[in-house]
């Protein structure tokens, strides 16, 4: 009988409780209140100098200025993540876009083309020459493909770099 009671106490007490300011046709009519704007940092001046994604990062490392008529190099460096390998078997692509006023001898780079290319790490060298003084806004799109012991995920990332011919 204790138990009865107990139990009758405890309902009564639940349904004094007033369960919501709103019924559930005004819950669903009422939109969410906003949530507050999330700071979006600017793109960088420079462009996109650095991408990453499961198992890889990419860095452009471009030179901090060029002598107009000489040749200067940026470079292009994908590094594996922990359990992610370069697949240098995967047809790898660095495709460059120069700017105007600036002659790039291979725009169009592949897998036998890099610095370096390792399970460990790959680099290409993007040689140019400016032919007339100003900033050279350089986009490139990079397709390579990193792996681990059983899967290989293939990528292409949209790159791009400044540099000041002087």
């Amino acid at each position: 009988m204790r138990n009865l009671a107990f139990v009758a106490a405890v309902l009564a007490a639940a349904a004094a409780v007033p369960l919501g300011a709103c019924s559930r046709s005004e819950a669903q009519t009422q939109p969410p209140p906003p949530k507050p704007a999330e700071a979006q940092p600017a793109a960088p001046a420079s462009g996109k100098l650095h991408a990453e994604g499961q198992g890889y990062v990419v860095d452009v490392k471009p030179p901090a200025s060029a002598a107009v008529g000489a040749e200067a190099k940026a470079h292009v460096v994908l590094r594996p993540t922990s359990g992610y390998h370069v697949n240098k078997e995967f047809p790898i692509v660095l495709a460059v876009t120069a700017p105007p006023g600036v002659d790039v001898p291979k725009a169009k780079q592949a897998g036998g083309d890099a610095a370096k290319l390792e399970e460990s790490e790959a680099v290409f060298d993007v040689p140019f020459t400016a032919k007339e003084a100003g900033d050279k806004t350089f986009a490139a799109s990079f397709r390579f493909a990193v792996c681990t012991a059983t899967t290989c995920d293939p990528h292409n990332e949209k790159l791009a770099w400044n540099v000041t011919a002087k």
